[in-house]
């Protein structure tokens, strides 16, 4: 009886060290798993809504502005549509540029534009054949070096996603 004793006491405390070699990594491997998920949907709905968004801009060129037709186009109504396609983003995070051939109009964040009732594109640029573009650009905080060694404790890590689509006026 005193050997069985003697064998389970030998073994005692293998649970922990076996659950810190291969527990501890596997919580890494989860967590790191999650953080990318996550960042590519962002990365993906930022992309998606920048796509739809110049579409739409360059389906309401110059024939919304022809015969009568009201079907124009603001920044507004642009910036608005951008932060409706992207529900994953932080809107007050989201920087959006849109571009014509004459310039720019920044929405740094896309919320200061909400209430812009600048047309775009604007007449100059309104013709068919021109280009509208939009680049997007969005931070993500990544957790992860927090838990590597020696990172210290800064917050983690931001990134930069971009975007950009171009879309050719064809109406």
């Amino acid at each position: 009886m005193n050997k069985n004793l003697k064998k389970t006491t030998k073994r005692r405390g293998f649970a922990l060290i076996e659950f810190t070699l291969v527990g501890v990594p596997l919580i890494f491997l989860t967590i790191s798993i999650i953080e990318a998920s996550i960042a590519m949907w962002q990365y993906h709905s930022m992309m998606y809504a920048n796509e739809i968004v110049a579409r739409y801009a360059a389906m309401h060129g110059k024939g919304c502005t022809q015969n009568g037709n009201t079907c124009t186009i603001t920044v507004g109504t642009l910036a608005q549509m951008i932060a409706a396609q992207a529900p994953s983003l932080d809107t007050s995070k989201l920087v959006v540029t849109l571009y014509t051939n004459s310039g720019n109009t920044p929405c740094n964040p896309i919320t200061s534009c909400y209430s812009s009732t600048t047309q775009f594109p604007g007449n100059a640029d309104n013709t068919v054949g021109n280009d509208v573009k939009f680049v997007a650009s969005y931070p993500i905080n990544n957790p992860m070096p927090l838990l590597w060694p020696g990172a210290g404790h800064t917050g983690g890590s931001v990134f930069t996603l971009g975007s950009t689509t171009r879309q050719r006026i064809v109406f």
